[in-house]
């Protein structure tokens, strides 16, 4: 009975194998289709916060091929008797068209945040670096808008100082009541409590944290006096304004 057993097993294995690997091809295949479709939305759609939905959706088709090639691998190390090569084949070169396109993806995002980093130093670009690469696409349309403010001199610098002191406080805050803020915000809390720049460079390299904050302010109630979602709002109306 046991042998028998065996025997079945053996004679289905290919069989199911084969299942697995077509069922993988037609999802390679359908990943590939939808980003084509979220590349033609990204370049035609003009919102911005549409964008930034078909940017998840893409992040999202990245980690599920991640997961069709440690699925390809796991069938191919069960074949190892007359593997359907022409088949794998295909699905291999699905796959690097899918890290093509992804690439292309990839070097887009970063060529939009440099709109962010020309209206920097290389030293500051190496101080707001980290935190401007995590801005989601419409915030980096805001920054950009608000650093053109600043860099015209339509900021004060009585309003200058009172937004410094402003942020300072409130990363303060937000550390001592454990939120997560995100990654290279220590440089930025460095040059707000030891300034080694001008009030106008600080606020400056400040300016890319300012949308994490504002995510946090209902929450905490923050701004207390002058309040950096309104000051935010006036800015970015100075900019598109002109």
């Amino acid at each position: 009975m046991l042998r028998a057993e065996l025997v079945i097993r053996f004679y289905m294995l290919p069989s199911i194998m084969q299942m697995r690997l077509q069922q993988l091809e037609d999802n390679v295949v359908r990943v590939l289709k939808l980003l084509n479709e979220y590349r033609v939305e990204l370049i035609d759609e003009p919102d911005p916060g549409t964008k930034n939905k078909y940017r998840r959706r893409i992040e999202d088709l990245r980690k599920q091929r991640d997961e069709y090639e440690s699925e390809l691998i796991a069938i191919q190390e069960q074949l190892t008797k007359e593997q359907p090569k022409e088949q794998i084949s295909i699905i291999t070169s699905q796959l690097q068209q899918i890290d093509s396109k992804l690439n292309w993806l990839a070097d887009s995002q970063a060529a939009l945040h440099q709109t962010i980093f020309v209206h920097f130093t290389t030293d500051e670009k190496d101080l707001v670096a980290p935190i401007a690469n995590q801005l989601e696409e419409a915030q980096v349309v805001e920054v950009e808008s608000v650093l053109e403010v600043v860099e015209s001199n339509q900021v004060s610098e009585e309003e200058t100082k009172l937004v410094l002191t402003q942020l300072q406080q409130t990363l303060a805050l937000l550390k001592e009541k454990g939120f997560q803020l995100p990654s290279g915000n220590e440089a930025i809390v460095e040059v707000l409590n030891h300034p080694t720049l001008d009030a106008k460079q600080a606020l400056k390299v400040s300016i890319p944290i300012i949308p994490f904050l504002l995510s946090y302010e209902g929450e905490l109630g923050l701004g207390t006096g002058i309040k950096i979602k309104e000051i935010w709002e006036r800015w970015k109306t100075k900019s598109w304004n002109k």
